[in-house]
């Protein structure tokens, strides 16, 4: 039964992210494939500002999707929510 109750909730957390990719793309107007550049830690805690920003908290492993032109990359959370995130509160060792 446990089997069962598994399967479930892989399926709804991959429903989830699916919808947040969507959000995501219109959003963002992205249109390129989701590549993972580099993965990156949270240095602190940060709250999102804008609703494009991603709220963080320190030590969060983060998938770097993109780079832009200022001091910011797009990044994407274990929860797969997508965002804005300063260079100056990762850490990419």
């Amino acid at each position: 039964r446990n089997i069962f109750k598994i399967k479930k909730t892989s399926a709804e957390k991959s429903k989830k992210m699916g919808k947040e990719e969507k959000f995501f793309r219109e959003m963002f107007m992205y249109d390129k494939e989701i590549n993972v550049i580099s993965t990156a830690t949270a240095e602190c805690s940060v709250p999102s500002q804008r609703r494009v920003d991603l709220p963080v908290t320190a030590g969060e492993q983060l998938d770097v999707i993109d780079v832009t032109e200022g001091n910011a990359v797009i990044c994407r959370n274990s929860e797969g929510r997508y965002g804005y995130v300063l260079v100056e509160h990762l850490n990419f060792r």
